[in-house]
């Protein structure tokens, strides 16, 4: 890939190489033109297989041989070619070999699939397929291979008729299954309660199976059931139809039994009598054990029926005959001590019992006679004297009714003495005796006309309440009807103006606690009515309130998580107050929930602005901090302006992580600060610069001097010029003190060049010779270093080093692009080119002052 650096270096002798190692021209051409050749008659022989092979027989290029290849299709010239080409050629050879093996595949899977064919088509005219059999087909059709379309028609066309008599087989061995199932169920139901199934219908249902069996045994697949299933059918029904005739008497029995009991029952207890029961039921005929097992309970039910009713008459006759007799003595008790007592109503009462008593069936006592006529006696003369009395009392009760409409009474009161006079009236009935006609409808007409003003204000009222009864029903009809236009049950929730339904219901319901008195009754009724016709819009309401309380308490929940710091807070909490009146105006609440969820709200957002107000406070006072603290740094960067290299690094430094960890400080003074902060920086910045690129440009001088130093001792070294002892010491210490007057280097160079100028130092000391061959030899590694470093700064060299300059790029490429070298920087190349001694000429000398002047540039 580097081959474009030594175009210009060895373009003549790379061209005369190439034109020895090609070919002739002449030759190739005409082995190209041969090749071309072979493949044009390659494609003309493609409609025939014959030529082909032949051509492939005569053919010297191996392209044409496998393209003519391809053409042959036939198994007795693929393998002939393959006998031929098996050694000549491989690629012709596997074709035809991968051909072959697919046409004996081919035929391997016609000949299985033709033998699977003649199986199926033979199990087809079995006449008992066994599905075994199928199995084995199907094992054998799927590892007979690919087969063609046709083939594979024509074995799924007789699989599908083999499938379809599998299939028959098994619905005639499912229905011959039910059929003896059917058979067995039929048996025993006939035998378990023949009361159930009457004759008929077991016959009936004999026929249709014997129908079905008959079916089943002429069917087709008849031969391929098992051998038992059949014969034990038909076993079954025949069996079962010769007990045919004893389930008839059996079911005739039952049915006498069943008609005589449910006669007896029929008829009242009463009238039965025991004796004729059992008389009857013995002429019956006669019954299994199982079947009489229910008609002897239902028949010793019906005994101890008769029993108990016999018993309870006569327990009844008897307790009432007694019971008779004590109520006429306690009667005659009560007679005596009301008459003693002076209670003749109370006395009138027994008396008015005892003669709806038959007291001949009791034959009473002659003391109880003889008691008994003489209170009737007393009891009619008491009444006498009760008429006389009554009389007077009704004429004092008729001149009260006359004198009332003449006393200045209320209405009420009024009504209330009417209708004292009237039940003392009519206690007097009971007392006295009822009254004469005349007395009455004199009575009767001055309590109508001392009534009539009360009786005009009660039908007032009732008139009042009709009007009111009237206005409910009213109210109610228009709550329905508002309910059925509102559709507030049946629509959906966003398409009602849950607002005017709240207000609706409302105003409804004030409406009608203002109502007027109504009837009780009538007001039961038409608070059920109207408190019916109020839940078809109140609890639609209350579910929509009770989502809109849901609403009201996440608005809650919103404010209360607010965060009074967040600058948003505010939008947002104005954003929520508007969404709480757009949700009040939307869906009232009722008065309570809504006060208490504007309370909690208020509270919420009111706490909201006491916390940021409070926060705003504090954020004040901190920023005023923080601007005071910004002034502090500000002028610590002013005052390290005059400062040395090191203090001004570090005033630098810590003024920059003091600034970034210092909060914001209040917006009118933010941009003056940050612009005397700027520019504090700058001026610092600029300082610290200058004398960075001060100390960098001292350091390089040095390593210049230092260096020159070195090539002066070992240039000594070389021109090997003798000198006196003590002239030599003196040198020494001259050249030593040179090198003390010199500022010190970075660690790394003065380590280096130290090293060097000791050595150097020693040598001359000691006039090794050996050190000055090592200086010779090192000039070409010196060379080498400085054309390095020329290269990595981008320095030019001189013009004879061109070439060596482009191997030595080449060289820099290759090893930067290979993995997990890590390359050498420019201070590491300075400092190993520095500390090498060598003597340098003229030329090499002001080529490494050139590198390290660019370097130093570069760097300041």
């Amino acid at each position: 890939m580097f081959n474009f650096f030594f175009k210009r270096s060895v373009g003549n002798s790379s061209a005369e190489q190439a034109a020895d190692q090609t070919p002739q021209p002449d030759s190739r051409a005409a082995s190209a033109q041969a090749r071309q050749a072979a493949l044009t008659q390659a494609e003309s022989v493609a409609g025939d297989e014959a030529a082909a092979a032949d051509f492939i027989m005569q053919c010297e290029f191996a392209d044409a041989r496998l393209k003519a290849a391809h053409c042959i299709r036939s198994k007795p010239l693929l393998e002939r070619v393959l006998q031929t080409m098996r050694n000549a050629d491989r690629r012709v050879a596997r074709l035809m070999q991968r051909r072959l093996d697919a046409i004996l595949q081919q035929e391997a899977a016609a000949e299985n699939a033709g033998k699977c064919i003649e199986e199926a088509q033979r199990l087809v005219d079995e006449p008992q397929l066994m599905l075994n059999q199928v199995a084995d087909l199907d094992r054998a059709w799927q590892t007979a291979g690919d087969v063609s379309p046709s083939v594979r028609n024509m074995f799924d066309d007789i699989r599908s008729r083999l499938r379809e008599r599998l299939e028959a087989q098994a619905a005639l061995q499912r229905a011959v299954i039910d059929v003896r199932a059917r058979l067995q169920q039929l048996a025993k139901s006939a035998a378990d309660a023949p009361a159930l199934m009457p004759p008929e219908q077991i016959v009936q249902a004999l026929d249709r199976l014997e129908q079905q069996i008959a079916q089943h045994c002429a069917a087709p697949e008849a031969p391929s059931l098992p051998q038992h299933l059949l014969p034990e059918c038909i076993a079954r029904h025949n069996s079962f139809r010769q007990t045919l005739a004893s389930l008839e008497k059996r079911h005739a029995a039952i049915a006498a039994h069943e008609e005589a009991l449910a006669g007896w029952e029929s008829v009242p207890v009463a009238d039965l009598k025991e004796d004729a029961l059992k008389h009857a039921r013995l002429a019956l005929p006669g019954l299994h054990d199982d079947d009489a097992t229910p008609f002897n309970a239902r028949f010793d039910a019906l005994t101890d029926r008769i029993g108990r009713s016999r018993r309870i008459k006569e327990v009844v006759t008897r307790d009432v005959r007694q019971d008779s007799r004590q109520h006429v003595a306690d009667a005659l008790d009560l007679l005596e001590k009301a008459l003693d007592n002076g209670a003749l109503q109370i006395a009138a009462e027994q008396d008015k019992a005892l003669r709806a008593i038959d007291l001949k069936s009791l034959r009473l006592s002659d003391a109880q006679t003889a008691r008994l006529a003489k209170a009737r006696g007393e009891l009619s003369r008491l009444q006498g004297w009760a008429k006389w009395g009554g009389n007077i009392s009704r004429e004092e009760l008729l001149k009260a009714a006359q004198e009332l409409p003449g006393q200045p009474l209320a209405v009420l009161e009024l009504a209330k003495k009417v209708g004292s006079l009237r039940e003392r009236w009519k206690s007097l009935d009971v007392s006295a005796g009822p009254a004469g006609k005349e007395l009455w409808e004199q009575f009767d007409a001055a309590c109508t006309a001392a009534y009539a003003p009360a009786a005009a204000h009660f039908k007032a009222l009732a008139d009042e309440r009709q009007k009111n009864l009237e206005k409910a029903n009213a109210i109610i009809a228009d709550v329905r009807q508002f309910a059925g236009t509102s559709q507030c049950a049946d629509a959906e929730a966003a398409a009602v103006d849950w607002k005017a339904v709240a207000a609706y219901c409302a105003r409804t319901a004030q409406l009608w606690q203002r109502l007027g008195p109504i009837g009780r009754r009538e007001k039961k009724l038409a608070d059920g009515e109207f408190a019916s016709a109020m839940r078809a819009l109140s609890e639609p309401l209350a579910a929509q309130q009770e989502i809109e309380m849901a609403r009201r308490e996440k608005l809650i929940a919103e404010a209360i998580g607010l965060s009074p710091t967040d600058r948003k807070s505010l939008d947002a909490l104005r954003t929520l107050q508007e969404r709480w009146q757009e949700r009040a105006k939307s869906l009232p609440l009722e008065r309570n929930d809504e006060q208490a969820l504007w309370q909690r709200f208020r509270n919420a957002c009111d706490a909201v602005f006491a916390k940021r107000k409070e926060t705003a406070q504090t954020a004040d006072a901190d920023r005023q901090q923080h601007l005071q603290a910004k002034e502090a740094l500000c002028a610590t960067l002013d005052a390290a302006a005059n400062a040395s290299l090191d203090a001004m690094q570090k005033a630098l430094r810590e003024t920059k992580e003091a600034w970034s960890k210092t909060g914001p400080v209040p917006r009118a003074a933010e941009r003056r600060i940050e612009a005397r902060y700027q520019a504090a920086l700058a001026v610092l910045q600029k300082r610290l610069d200058d004398a960075r690129s001060s100390a960098t440009a001292a350091q390089f001088n040095a390593l210049h001097d230092k260096l020159v130093l070195c090539r002066s001792v070992e240039e000594k070294i070389v021109k090997n010029q003798p000198v006196e002892q003590t002239e030599s010491t003196q040198l020494q210490a001259s050249l030593q003190a040179d090198w003390q007057a010199l500022p010190a280097l970075s660690p790394e160079f003065e380590r280096v060049l130290l090293a060097r100028f000791d050595a150097a130092i020693a040598a001359l000391a000691s006039a090794d010779r050996q050190y000055a061959s090592l200086l010779e030899q090192n000039r070409d590694v010196l060379a080498h270093e400085v054309l390095h470093l020329e290269i990595l700064m981008g320095i030019d060299s001189p013009p004879e080093l061109s070439r060596e300059r482009l191997q030595l790029q080449v060289e820099v490429l290759q090893s930067s692009l290979k993995a997990g070298q890590k390359p050498v920087t420019q201070d590491v190349r300075l400092a190993r080119l520095c500390g090498l001694p060598a003597l340098p000429d003229q030329q090499l000398a002001s080529r490494i002052d050139r590198l390290i002047a660019g370097i130093k540039n570069t760097k300041t």
